[in-house]
């Protein structure tokens, strides 16, 4: 009895002893650069750009060309304290890289290095600090180039996150003209892939998702202009599109939504004008008509978009059951062209793998076109939509979801049909 008296005190002195040494827990890093701007020396191409690095979709990524050294760099925004950097290499992989930082984007401080690197994903422990950070490949691991899924910083401070500064929406709020952000807009010098864009930002903030709008068969700026500034004003940058032709089916305004995204995204990170810097590489639709049939195409065939709203949206024949990312349909009642029983409902039950939301109003084809319908409740609608989806600002998450949403939902003069894959 004495010795198990004295083991069993020498075991409890020995947990005291491991409990009292152990270093205390590190607090939980932020991650500190999804959606920020990124940049680099060269991309393979238009579908591989470095903003996809950092955009929290393990299906895109960065990829360098076929040569020499290349960078990968993030604008945290602010200066920050790095405690960690997490590579998801692709099969073209840096077998001999460098993590570095910087305040300034010029001189560079080195915080972890390596040439022996495997590929796959790493995860480094690093000490440092700056506004900036890259990864630099010095030797590929194959005859590709630098190709990364994901570029994850994490660490303390940096700068306010995408959609920080907006406060609470209330009713009134969201289905006022307009939000709480002041804005201001932008004609696009030399659109390119499609006719014509005009950028609607906000002048203070940033960085913030950005959307582009497609108006439908015959249809100009003007189809959607209403949406614009409305949109700008709670937290986006938006490009309002002019396509190359008034005629241009349903699966070519889906490569000029594609076309106007990544010349968003250039915009955004290129000096000079006034959208630099405020774009985070998040992109979402919207369209109408053929331009909703368009933004369904994007949604499908670009993993940047990441959210989409197509309104009457008409595409004959199309299949869409593959389209895996959160989609709104708003439809018009009674819509002789684009009826949502012919085209939207379809799509909607086939999206098996993606939260939906599906709005029925009162009106013929042009109820969500500038001027008509009823523009406080389809901009309350889509304003919360993409706030929830490209943001993940759950604030707005009421108005789609619960008692916020019944209030409208039950309503049979404003809505005539609502289906949901609540809660999201």
């Amino acid at each position: 009895m004495t010795a198990l008296i004295a083991l069993a005190t020498t075991v409890g002195l020995a947990l005291t002893l491991l409990t009292a040494t152990a270093p205390p827990a590190t607090a939980a890093a932020d991650l500190l650069s999804q959606g920020k701007p990124a940049t680099s020396s060269s991309t393979e191409n238009a579908s591989t750009p470095a903003s996809a690095a950092v955009d929290g979709d393990t299906r895109t990524r960065w990829s360098s060309t076929f040569s020499g050294p290349q960078w990968l760099r993030v604008d945290l925004g602010a200066t920050a304290a790095i405690s960690q950097v997490v590579l998801r290499w692709e099969a073209g992989y840096g077998r001999a890289y460098r993590i570095q930082t910087s305040d300034n984007g010029t001189a560079w401080t080195t915080v972890y290095s390596t040439t022996t690197s495997a590929g796959g994903v790493q995860t480094l422990d690093v000490n440092g600090s700056g506004r900036y950070v890259r990864v630099q490949g010095t030797q590929r691991g194959t005859a590709y180039g630098y190709s990364l899924w994901e570029f994850q910083v994490y660490g303390s401070g940096g700068a306010t996150p995408p959609g920080g500064g907006i406060p609470d929406p209330t009713t009134a709020s969201v289905e006022a003209t307009d939000g709480p952000l002041t804005t201001a807009a932008y004609t696009v010098p030399g659109p390119s892939g499609y006719g014509s864009g005009t950028v609607t930002y906000p002048t203070t903030g940033g960085p913030y998702p950005g959307v582009v709008l497609m108006p439908g068969y015959q249809g100009t700026q003007e189809n959607l202009r209403w949406l614009a500034p409305r949109l700008a004003s709670w937290g986006f940058v938006v490009i309002n599109v002019g396509t190359n032709t008034l005629t241009d089916d349903p699966a070519s305004r889906g490569r000029q939504i594609s076309a106007a995204g990544t010349q968003l995204l250039a915009l955004g990170n290129t000096t000079g004008n006034p959208v630099s810097g405020k774009v985070n590489g998040t992109l979402g639709a919207v369209g109408h008509s053929m331009g909703g049939g368009g933004v369904m195409a994007a949604l499908r065939d670009d993993p940047r978009f990441r959210a989409g709203v197509p309104t009457a949206p008409y595409y004959p024949n199309a299949d869409f059951s593959a389209v895996t990312d959160p989609t709104f349909f708003l439809t018009c009642e009674s819509d002789p062209v684009a009826n949502g029983d012919t085209y939207a409902v379809p799509w909607y039950n086939s999206m098996s793998q993606a939260e939906k939301l599906y709005v029925e109003v009162p009106g013929d084809h042009l109820c969500p076109m500038t001027g008509y319908g009823n523009k406080a409740k389809q901009g309350k609608w889509i304003v919360s939509f993409l706030s929830f989806w490209l943001r993940a600002d759950t604030r707005f998450g009421p108005f789609l979801c619960g008692p916020a949403r019944d209030a409208d939902k039950n309503n049979t003069s404003l809505v005539t049909r609502w289906t949901d894959t609540c809660q999201f």
